[in-house]
This record gives C-alpha cells, sequence and structure tokens, in this order.
C-alpha cells in the first residue's frame, strides 16, 4: 500500500499539471489562391491590408514558407503532414489520419469552418470533416469554380448561395458562433478557417466593391483583411489572445497566367481575379516559386517572436507535428510522416527550418539549391511554353525569380539534388498504411475478403477482358462500397447507394450506372454484376436482372482494386464509401 500513494500523487499531480497548462488553442487561417505578393507587408504598394500587417508586426513574417501547388493537394498536405502523392490530395482516403483526429485525443476541441476540397467534392461520409477529427464543421466541399457553393453542417446540407461576395463574412460569422455558441470555455481547440477567397470566381460585398486601387481583386484581399481583424477583435474579448496560435497562411500561389483567364468563363465583368506573386516566378499549378511559396504570418503573444522576419524554410507539413508537440500528442509511427516539428524554429530558439522541401513531381529545394526535372510537373494553365525541357538549377538566396538557370555551371549539385527527387518521386501512394499487399497479379477467378486493397501492379488486367463480380451481401447502412478498380477516369464499382445496389462502369471521366432499383438494406441479397470486353454489363439482384450497352473499359485503370471501399478517386457515385455489413462468398471473375 505504501508504494501505491506516491504513484495516486503522481498521477493526479501530473492531470492537475496538463489541466493548469494545457497547450495553446490553434487557430489556422487558409485562404485560397492567394498570392506572395498580396499583402502590403509583402510589398504590395496597391492593396491596404492594415490588420495582416498588425498581424505581422506582432508576430513573425516568413518569407521562404510552403504549402502546395493546387488546393486539394495542399488541403491533404496539411491535414496529413504527408506530400499529397502519398496523402492523394482531393482523394485523401478516409485511412488517413489528420491532426485533428490526434489533437482531439489530447483533449482539443476541433472546428472546420470554409472550404474541405479532400473528399472527391462529394458526401462521402467517411471522408468529410466529422469523420475526419473535428467535431464541428461548416463549409463547401469543394471549390466555387462555377460561381456556386453548396453548404454542409456537418455531415447535412444546409443551403447554397452564388454570392460569392457573401463568403468572407459568412465563414467569419460562423467562426464567431462557434467561438462564443459552441466552443467548450474548458478545453483548448483548435479552429482550421478555410477560406474560398480569393479562388475564382471571386467577389466582395458591396461594401468593398471598388474600394480598393486593385481591382475587383484587391477588394476582395482588403474585405479578407478587415474581416481577419474582426475575428481577432473577437479572439480579444472573449480573453483568448494570449494563448492563442495564429498562423495566417494560404494553399498556393495566384492563378496569374492568361492561358488561364481567357479560357474561364463566368467571372464578374472587368474583374483581374488573379493575385500577386510578388518577385516569385509563376503561379498556381507551377513547380516555380509563384506555385509553392506562400506568405505566412504567425503569432503567439509572448512566444513567438514579434517584429521578427525569417527566411527559414518550413511548410504545411510541419503543421501535424508541430501541434503535436505543442499538444501533447504522438506523430503516427506506422506511416511516413513529411513534416517535422518546428516548434524551436517558432519560439525563436533557432534559426533553422527544413533542410529540403519537395515539389511535387517536380524537382525539390535543399538548402539555397532549388532543382527541376526536364519534364517537371505542371497543370495545363501554368505551362510556359517557351520553357526548354531541361534540368534547371537555381540559387534561391541570389535569384529567388529564377531567372538564371545554373545547371550546367554545377552538374555536382544536380546529380545530389536529382537523386534526392528521384528518391521521393520513386513514393507510391498505395492504400492507407498497415494493410498488406499482395505482390501478384490476381487473374481468372479470384475469391476476395471484404477491406482488401491491391495496388495497381497486383490488381487484374480488365482491358478487353470480361469481367464477372458475385457476391452475397447483407447490409447494415444504405451506403457502402462493395468492390471497386479504377478511379475518375476510368474503371468499375460495385456498391450502395441510399439502399439500391448500383453497378457503375466509368469511361473517359463518364459514369453509366445500372440499378434494379430494389432496396436491399436488412436482408440478405445475392448479387452478380458483369462487364463484357465490348462494354455490354449487366446488374443481377435475387434474379432480377437490367441489362445496357456501353463503351468497352479502356484503358486499363491506374488505381488499384479494393473491396469495402474505393482506395482512388472515385469510380462511382457515392454517399458514403465504406461498407457496413457482412459481404460473403466474393467472387471476382476476369477472363
Amino acid at each position: 500500500m505504501r508504494s501505491l500513494f506516491p504513484f495516486l500523487s503522481m498521477t493526479l499531480f501530473a492531470g492537475a499539471l496538463f489541466a493548469a497548462n494545457p497547450g495553446p488553442n490553434i487557430l489556422i487561417i487558409f485562404t485560397d489562391d492567394q498570392g506572395y505578393g498580396d499583402l502590403a507587408c509583402y510589398g504590395n504598394k496597391k492593396n491596404r491590408t492594415p490588420r495582416l500587417d498588425q498581424l505581422a508586426k506582432e508576430g513573425t513574417r516568413f518569407t521562404s514558407f510552403y504549402s502546395q501547388t493546387v488546393c486539394g493537394p495542399s488541403r491533404s498536405a496539411l491535414l496529413t503532414g504527408r506530400y499529397p502523392q502519398i496523402s492523394r490530395g482531393w482523394s485523401m482516403p478516409a485511412g488517413e489520419i489528420t491532426f485533428a483526429e490526434l489533437i482531439r485525443k489530447a483533449g482539443y476541441q476541433t472546428a472546420c469552418v470554409g472550404k474541405w476540397d479532400v473528399s472527391n467534392r462529394r458526401p462521402i461520409i467517411d471522408r468529410m470533416p466529422n469523420a475526419q477529427g473535428f467535431d464541428y464543421y461548416f463549409g463547401p466541399l469543394g471549390a466555387n469554380d462555377g460561381g456556386r457553393v453548396k453548404f454542409h453542417e456537418n455531415n447535412e446540407e444546409a443551403g447554397a448561395t452564388d454570392d460569392m461576395g457573401s463568403l468572407i463574412r459568412t465563414y467569419t460569422d460562423k467562426s464567431i458562433d462557434w467561438l462564443e455558441n459552441r466552443r467548450d470555455p474548458k478545453k483548448p481547440f483548435v479552429l482550421y478557417l478555410a477560406h474560398t477567397m480569393m479562388h475564382t470566381i471571386i467577389d466582395a460585398s458591396p461594401k468593398f466593391r471598388g474600394a480598393s486601387a486593385g481591382g475587383l481583386y484587391g477588394d476582395v484581399v482588403e474585405e479578407f483583411d478587415f474581416e481577419t481583424g474582426r475575428l481577432l477583435d473577437k479572439f480579444d474579448e472573449l480573453g483568448l489572445r494570449d494563448n492563442t496560435l495564429v498562423i495566417y497562411t494560404t494553399d498556393n500561389g495566384p492563378w496569374n497566367q492568361p492561358k488561364y483567364y481567357r479560357r474561364k468563363k463566368g467571372h464578374p465583368e472587368g474583374a483581374i481575379f488573379w493575385g500577386e506573386s510578388g518577385p516569385l516566378r509563376n503561379g498556381k499549378g507551377s513547380p516555380y516559386e509563384g506555385g509553392y511559396r506562400a506568405p505566412c504570418i504567425v503569432r503567439w503573444p509572448g512566444r513567438v517572436p514579434a517584429g521578427r522576419v525569417s527566411d527559414a524554410v518550413w511548410a504545411t507539413i510541419d503543421f501535424l507535428p508541430t501541434f503535436a508537440n505543442l499538444a501533447g500528442f504522438k506523430v503516427p509511427t506506422d506511416r511516413d510522416i513529411d513534416g517535422i516539428d518546428q516548434t524551436d524554429l517558432l519560439l525563436g530558439r533557432t534559426g533553422q527550418g527544413r533542410e529540403s522541401f519537395y515539389f511535387d513531381n517536380a524537382g525539390i529545394r535543399m538548402g539555397k539549391w532549388k532543382y527541376l526535372l526536364p519534364k517537371a510537373h505542371f497543370f495545363g494553365y501554368a505551362i510556359e511554353d517557351d520553357r526548354e525541357q531541361a534540368e534547371e538549377l537555381y540559387n534561391l538566396d541570389e535569384d529567388i525569380g529564377e531567372t538564371i538557370n545554373l545547371a550546367t555551371r554545377h552538374p555536382d549539385i544536380v546529380a545530389r539534388l536529382r537523386q534526392a527527387t528521384e528518391k521521393i518521386l520513386s513514393r507510391r501512394p498505395g492504400p492507407p498504411p498497415g494493410i498488406s499487399l499482395p505482390v501478384r497479379k490476381l487473374k481468372g477467378r479470384i475469391t476476395l475478403k471484404a477491406k482488401s486493397l491491391f495496388t495497381p501492379a497486383a490488381s487484374p488486367d480488365v482491358v478487353g477482358k470480361d469481367v464477372r463480380i458475385a457476391a452475397t451481401l447483407k447490409p447494415e447502412s444504405a451506403d457502402g462500397v462493395i468492390v471497386a478498380q479504377g478511379g475518375a477516369l476510368v474503371g468499375y464499382s460495385l456498391y450502395l447507394r441510399e439502399g439500391r445496389v448500383i453497378f457503375g462502369v466509368r469511361v473517359d471521366k463518364k459514369l453509366k450506372e445500372l440499378t434494379t432499383g430494389r432496396v436491399v438494406p436488412g436482408s440478405e441479397v445475392k448479387v452478380e454484376a458483369r462487364l463484357d470486353r465490348n462494354g455490354r454489363r449487366a446488374l443481377i439482384v435475387d434474379g432480377v436482372k437490367v441489362e445496357a450497352d456501353g463503351p468497352a473499359l479502356s484503358p486499363q485503370p491506374a488505381m488499384g482494386l479494393s473491396t469495402g471501399q474505393d482506395q482512388g478517386a472515385h469510380v462511382g457515385d457515392y454517399r458514403n464509401e465504406s461498407f457496413r455489413g457482412a459481404i460473403r462468398n466474393l467472387v471476382l471473375e476476369v477472363r
């Protein structure tokens, strides 16, 4: 008994210490398509941004901070601490672990307001914010390319709007409402505010429209600055300022290419919707600095040095391990985490950041040197037509605008950075970690188990073949995937939606579905689906058969076979990806 009391005392003391000294609240303000040079504190001479300029004076302004080059990949990297080639951007699997899931286990309350964009812009429940660690969510699941957004509040539809000028205020109002009415004042919290602006189609509210010297885009920047100030004032009013870590940044560079502007339809008349890269080359969709390098301001009064400007390299992939240190949770060890803990950098204990940063399918930065592959990946609108397909090497300390290619002068540096790039490039996404993968090619008659995933190399060749799926199902929910192979370009999938069995085949991005119309959850049912080499497809549910013609499956799907879920960009139009219930006698035949 004597030894038990000291143990209990130490345990109680540790619990009391944690309660008395929880980690900081965390506010992430994440804009969309905002340029490195859009703010006055980053050199802009047209846009008035007094509140963000003040934030920079109260904290540290970083000048070598990196996001990713486009929307979805930037968000999966931020949430998981993993480069998007692994975390898969718009198609982020339910099996990925987000910082929200981890920090919630450390006692934090979590909220996400704004653009989600990692569930293929669809209401797939187990890939939406509530299932990915956020206690509360309000916002659109995708972008506003067509000038309209549809909102969800948690997992339920919550209306829509085509008033793009209302979005900045709406998200700020929702954030303030959460702080005042939904937050538990006894818990630390994370609020991830992901604005839709400045993504086209842009607009400002009547109060700000026409008020700036920077056109409509400048109006939006100035409204964002004002609304950010309103949110920060609410933190002050609620007494949250001193123990809140504020991080402001953006998801990628600005959409500043004439190729895109000339093609895009529907933006407001007279709108120059793109932002400014400042001294950086190119913009969104490009592996040059204008695509990846982002403004970033961090404030935590008394902890993050005020008035400091740092050129240390760090990135959104570093958020998860940094939050782990600050909030007291463990970084996952069952998967590669590309981020590193940047606590010492943020708190001014060191001036050193990352040693390297990888540009997706394009190249790498190591120290002052940046290398790009001859066939570095560009999104189509960002391609520079006069770019020679040759290796590129830049000294970013001396040439931030990437104007002088030094590759031929430093072959030894090129070789070292090429090797580092190829090492990361060789990583393949595969299924979520922890799932064993067969290495032999599946063919013929294949007996499958539920919740199995296979690499593309192990998955069956289905082009020019007859495919048959048979199973006995006893579903416990109305939605879920039974079998899928392929993705958003080409593939096939057998799934439940709203209680009905559906066989979907996608060719050249176009999905055609078959269903008998019978509602099946709660009852055992025998299902068979067939797709022949000429595109004829059939679905049989308990003896009831429907058939249709369609194009033949081609080319070979790039994403692997999976059961009980769809591991890639979705073949079918799902409401929920994970199948709940029993799948028995599951057979796939490929002849």
